[in-house]
């Protein structure tokens, strides 16, 4: 970053460490441009296991295209987003008085219709990815989560939690 050590009381980051492939860089970066007594901050999507709307269409997705599977296992296998990953790594940069906590927030869903143009506007990976394949493929996968988000019951409002992880830790004095 272009700020000089200590030129900020904190840093925070909200839902973009998660999709940074350099995130020990960036919280030594943070920690760099925060004074001594400051606090750096995150917070983060849970991916694996934190995400179980988006979870139906990827497991789903996974079953009927490789390419998915892979993308499941990419996404998942980011341990920096698994529980008390994050709080590891600012204690490893150095950081003290390290907490993580668990925040869900309800993602609600008037309808099928709703929930499925979440991964239909082509917005994120799992849409991106879901908007290359080819209609009948992609038919396919929408008739499965549909019976997946029904579990049999008429359509209708679904809640599904959300789980983010959020960090914060000290800059020590003497860094």
């Amino acid at each position: 970053m272009r700020f000089a050590d200590g030129e900020f009381d904190a840093s925070v980051s909200t839902l973009a460490l998660d999709v940074i492939p350099e995130i020990e860089q960036v919280v030594a970066e943070m920690k760099r441009v925060t004074r001594p007594g400051g606090v750096v901050a995150s917070g983060v999507h849970q991916f694996f296991g934190g995400m179980p709307a988006f979870d139906l269409v990827i497991h789903t997705a996974a079953v009927l295209v490789t390419d998915f599977d892979k993308l499941r296992s990419r996404r998942a296998g980011r341990q920096h987003f698994w529980p008390q990953g994050q709080s590891a790594l600012w204690r490893k940069i150095g950081l003290a008085d390290v907490t993580e906590v668990p925040v869900v927030v309800d993602c609600e869903y008037p309808s099928f219709a709703d929930y499925w143009a979440t991964f239909t506007g082509g917005q994120g990976i799992i849409s991106g990815a879901l908007m290359t394949l080819p209609a009948e493929l992609r038919s396919s996968i929408e008739r499965h989560v549909r019976s997946g988000y029904l579990a049999g019951w008429p359509d209708g409002p679904r809640s599904f939690p959300m789980m983010f992880r959020v960090v914060h830790g000290v800059v020590p004095a003497g860094r």
